[in-house]
């Protein structure tokens, strides 16, 4: 089977095309906020990553808008290849604040240990808005990528999910 990312190199099988796992999001409530929880294999996200992976709409708005970024670190990121850091700046009027994508090498996880796996943030810089952050490696960006209708679908269906 070729991969629809790297056709030209058949030995190449990205997390798109091949994931390592099963995918999905579990829409939940939180302090009386909608989230949603991405489910690996039917099970929260464990070691060494992170014990959840749970965000809500403005995240979700973030990701989206930025999927485009997100699919690229998840195609051209892994642990055999320390990327370079680097950042990105979106704009999104109808977000009402421009996001900044940054790139890392490195990453300390919710056990507080260093996971040497490349790393991408993004951040909502806004004047009028509370600003807000997310970050992920590769797997979970693959893991986006591959939900992105599903999150889009959850997001849309949310009243006044941009604020």
């Amino acid at each position: 089977m070729v991969c629809s990312h790297f056709p030209e190199d058949n030995s190449r099988q990205c997390a798109l095309c091949f994931p390592e796992a099963d995918y999905e999001i579990k829409p939940q409530v939180w302090r009386d906020k909608p989230i949603v929880e991405v489910f690996r294999d039917g099970k929260a996200w464990a070691r060494p990553w992170d014990t959840h992976f749970r965000f809500g709409v403005v995240k979700a708005a973030m990701i989206l808008y930025c999927i485009d970024i997100v699919q690229e670190f998840a195609l051209t990121s892994s642990s055999g290849n320390v990327i370079p850091e680097s950042r990105y700046l979106v704009d999104k009027r109808d977000l009402k604040s421009t996001i900044q994508l940054q790139t890392f090498p490195l990453f300390i996880n919710s056990y507080q240990e260093i996971v040497e796996y490349p790393f991408i943030r993004l951040d909502r810089l806004s004047q009028n808005l509370s600003t807000a952050d997310i970050g992920f490696g590769q797997h979970k960006a693959a893991a986006l990528v591959i939900l992105k209708n599903d999150l889009a679908h959850w997001a849309e269906s949310l009243d006044g999910w941009f604020d």
